[in-house]
């Protein structure tokens, strides 16, 4: 294993995931329209399909084939959704019992490290056998991030949390997402191809998932009818910036 690699992946994870950070920065001290961030959340969803589709599931499929692609797939995506089915059920759990506005805000910061995660670890797959980090998935990750940020973090400074209480915790977040980036070069460098395959699979199954489950609803609620014509624009762009 290549530490230079290792570290790499780790410096555009933390790249990638600053967007977390800046949006905090924006839901602190501005109150961005809804629509607006709503908007924001389904370009980056059209940024994440087409990543998916054009670069992970092709590189995978090249590695090893449609068995493991498919069961990575299919690992990522069930693993995500129990993460997040467990992850509901404790923040209802802490809610109807009027826990801590702490307690909450660390739910917050739970979800978001596991959207970030399969996120990350595809982004420093990229970085294995000589390749490049796809320009493609890093946009998408930064666009879908700032949303996340800029939403938890206006909310938790309603609940009465400092300024560099909701920093701090997002640059808690920020820095995990680049570990997280560096497990993929640190865990799969020396494994045989058809085990990066699976690991990319996961990582697109476990995206996809998020999208469907978290992003693409949260701005269909604001933006309606639009939600799909935003999602596309952010779908083309990456087409045409993975295709330059």
């Amino acid at each position: 294993m290549h530490w230079s690699t290792t570290l790499q992946a780790g410096m555009w994870g933390l790249l990638a995931a600053s967007s977390l950070l800046f949006g905090a920065l924006l839901g602190v001290f501005l109150r961005l329209p809804r629509k607006v961030v709503a908007s924001i959340m389904a370009y980056g969803s059209g940024v994440l399909i087409a990543a998916i589709c054009f670069e992970q599931i092709p590189e995978a499929l090249r590695l090893g084939g449609h068995l493991p692609t498919l069961g990575g797939m299919l690992a990522g995506g069930l693993i995500f959704v129990l993460a997040s089915a467990g992850l509901d059920r404790i923040e209802q759990r802490h809610r109807r019992a009027g826990g801590s506005g702490s307690t909450i805000g660390l739910l917050i910061a739970a979800g978001a490290f596991l959207d970030g995660i399969p996120e990350s670890l595809g982004l420093g797959l990229g970085l294995l056998d000589g390749g490049s980090v796809s320009v493609m998935l890093l946009v998408a990750i930064f666009l879908s991030n700032l949303p996340e940020g800029l939403a938890s973090a206006a909310g938790l400074r309603e609940e009465g949390h400092s300024r560099r209480w909701i920093f701090t915790l997002w640059t808690g977040i920020v820095l995990l997402s680049g570990l997280a980036a560096m497990s993929g070069p640190a865990l799969f460098a020396d494994l045989s191809p058809l085990w990066l395959a699976f690991a990319l699979g996961f990582s697109a199954g476990a995206v996809l998932c998020m999208l469907v489950d978290t992003l693409i609803p949260e701005a269909f609620a604001e933006t309606h009818a639009l939600t799909g014509l935003i999602t596309l624009a952010g779908f083309m762009t990456a087409l045409a910036v993975g295709g330059s």
